[in-house]
């Protein structure tokens, strides 16, 4: 029986951007580029220290202890807040309640919100408690204040803390709305791409959950990511009027600030529908009034295909691995093995390694020829995930889309109402 042949190729690690100013602060290591040349933004973030507050159950005191020190002090190899973002963490409240009670924790939100009014608030619980989880995000993001919830069960894992508290530390500064790092773009300048994914809330609705980014000077930056809309249970007529005013909001917003984009690229947690996405995108060019070069990428990350190196004692292949299946179909593999830095190649989580398929939609206006950049932008956008620094190698387009929708389907759709009215999220990763 003959075989299938396939062509591929490996695509190189993208740099790192650790500066705005500077094109040689750059590494292909989040950690160790942080503490090279500290975080893109630092010259430009506007506070000379985060105000921090912190909210315990009595019971959980030395947890409270453990969050103070280490994020001020550090643990073993990680140095501090401090040492990895060039400004301080200040804990200016620290409030104790007898109980994780929802009206207690409520009460002392609301006190802190008024007396405080802090950058960040920590929120201490025993284990995951979904109604002081909603209860916290709901109050505080309502007054433009992102939160940090961590539970005492991770806290009291010692042996792996300095990197729990270090993957706490890079998700608060990203929630204030700071920028830990960037990566180099490989796209044209002024080209906007949206994620679009969804979650399904206790109601039976779609919550669209989306983020923008685009390209600047060289560097992918998060432009916008405050408009999921809930959709009932297949009304496909108000998922495709939805997704066309999230573009048509998207493209208003940007515009307003940078000017028209060169181009739009759209990222889709499924492949696209007959009807709805296309006609979606349509509908928005034709309410936006430009005639906007546009691409329908569709990112599955539960595809039934496999890599393997044979050459390889692990049969792990090296991340990047790009095999093009057609003209318009890729698979992409983001979580295989990296240089650790010593002239060795390890991949850090165990099992077999997922591939991503990227398929580009027909009926997109690209060239193309331009399939393989987009694909190579996919591999970009796997490398700016916050939170954490061995977290899961996903497409920020992708990933932050998904946790965007879920966050708002946990808070729920009434209180997030309340919480889009106010507008002060946008440029902030609050959904981390």
């Amino acid at each position: 029986m003959d075989g299938f042949f396939f062509t591929g190729e490996q695509l190189q690690l993208p740099q790192l951007r650790f500066s705005a100013s500077s094109l040689q602060a750059r590494h292909q290591d989040a950690r160790k580029g942080l503490k090279l040349y500290g975080p893109y933004d630092a010259l430009r973030l506007g506070k000379n220290k985060i105000r921090c507050a912190l909210i315990y159950p009595k019971s959980l005191i030395d947890i409270k202890q453990t969050i103070v020190r280490g994020l001020t002090n550090g643990v073993e190899a990680f140095m501090g807040f401090q040492s990895l973002f060039r400004v301080p963490l200040e804990f200016i409240g620290e409030r104790e309640i007898q109980n994780e009670d929802v009206c207690e924790v409520e009460k002392e939100i609301k006190a802190t919100i008024l007396y405080e009014n802090p950058d960040i608030v920590i929120m201490t619980t025993t284990v995951r408690n979904e109604l002081i989880y909603a209860k916290v995000k709901s109050l505080l993001l309502g007054n433009g204040i992102p939160s940090q919830v961590v539970t005492a069960e991770k806290l009291r894992n010692t042996k792996g803390l300095p990197w729990i508290l270090e993957n706490i530390a890079l998700q608060i500064y990203a929630k204030i709305g700071g920028t830990p790092w960037t990566v180099m773009s490989s796209s044209p300048k002024g080209e906007l791409v949206i994620g679009v994914s969804r979650a399904i809330d206790k109601r039976r609705n779609y919550i669209i959950g989306f983020i923008t980014l685009f390209s600047y000077d060289g560097d992918y930056l998060l432009f916008y990511s405050l408009a999921p809309r809930p959709i009932e249970w297949q009304k496909l007529d108000e998922y495709r009027n939805a997704l066309s005013q999230l573009i048509v909001d998207a493209y208003r917003e940007y515009e307003r600030y940078h000017g028209k984009p060169s181009s739009l690229v759209i990222h889709l947690c499924k492949r696209p529908g007959r009807f709805r996405e296309i006609a979606a995108v349509e509908q928005a060019l034709q309410e936006i009034g430009f005639d906007l070069p546009f691409a329908l990428i569709h990112l599955n990350d539960d595809t039934n295909y496999r890599l393997f190196d044979t050459g390889h004692p692990t049969y792990v292949p090296q991340t990047g691995i790009k095999v093009d299946i057609n003209p318009y179909t890729a698979l992409l593999l983001l979580d295989g093995r990296v240089p650790d830095g010593t002239g060795q190649e390890v991949r850090r989580k165990r099992g077999v390694p997922k591939v991503l398929e990227v398929y580009m939609d027909k009926r997109s206006t690209f060239p193309l020829d331009e399939f393989p950049r987009l694909v190579q932008q996919v591999f970009e956008f796997a490398r700016v995930n916050w939170r954490g620094f061995n977290a899961q190698t996903i497409p920020a387009t992708l990933n932050y889309s998904y946790l965007v929708a879920r966050l708002v389907s946990e808070i729920g759709i009434d209180d997030w109402n309340h919480i889009i009215s106010a507008g002060a999220l946008r440029d902030k990763a609050w959904f981390l």
